[in-house]
């Protein structure tokens, strides 16, 4: 990587563990907006139950790293989805 955005680049991450982590969480919350993947969406639906079941046991770092990837996931999806629903001088005028 070039250095014209290290100091971003520190700010976002200090490991190549936090780099990994934070490329994992980008890669995520793209495909996150691919709505029409039924294999994704069933991923998606998976993680979501395994992070927020009720047998769980008591959150460790880990477990609240993978319920907050899930929640910006949906917080993606949803916003995705909600753009095509806009009225249509807004949709014209941001789309053209």
């Amino acid at each position: 990587m070039s250095n014209e955005y290290s100091s971003l680049r520190a700010c976002i991450y200090q490991t190549e563990s936090d780099l990994r982590r934070f490329r994992q969480l980008v890669v995520n919350t793209v495909m996150a907006t691919d709505i029409v993947d039924k294999e994704l969406q069933a991923l998606r639906k998976n993680r979501w139950d395994a992070a927020f079941s009720k047998e769980s046991p008591p959150s460790a770092e880990k477990d609240d790293d993978r319920k907050a990837t899930i929640v910006i996931e949906h917080l993606i999806q949803a916003s995705d989805v909600s753009h095509t629903m806009q009225h249509w001088h807004l949709y014209k005028e941001w789309n053209e």
